[in-house]
């Protein structure tokens, strides 16, 4: 069962909007292909979904969308830096940065 509910501001409490039970069933989805575009990559044209996908793996690319989850495994280790976590102490940072340098220069 789902239930919807508004904050009513007269009253100061929440309403209940809808009850309905079951899920909603919307059918098939259909979408329809992609409008040609001239690559940036190479130059060629592409004309539909399929031939997007046989562009990018002929030139080793790939779309922003597929870095989502990594994206999202960063976010979270960035908030845990950013909160004081022990494992990012300064201390530590400031050896990981002093290793970094060394090792640069060596290259050299």
């Amino acid at each position: 069962m789902r239930r919807r509910y508004r904050y009513n501001p007269k009253t100061k409490e929440m309403e209940l909007v809808s009850e309905s039970i079951g899920s909603r069933n919307y059918g098939v989805l259909v979408c329809a292909d992609i409008q040609p575009f001239k690559s940036i990559v190479d130059g060629t044209i592409i004309t539909g979904r399929r031939a997007l996908r046989e562009h990018n793996l002929r030139n080793n690319v790939t779309f922003t969308e597929d870095y989502k989850q990594e994206w999202k495994a960063k976010a979270k280790i960035r908030d845990s830096m950013y909160s004081g976590d022990s494992r990012f102490d300064r201390q530590r940072r400031v050896e990981h940065i002093k290793n970094a340098v060394e090792q640069h220069t060596r290259r050299r």
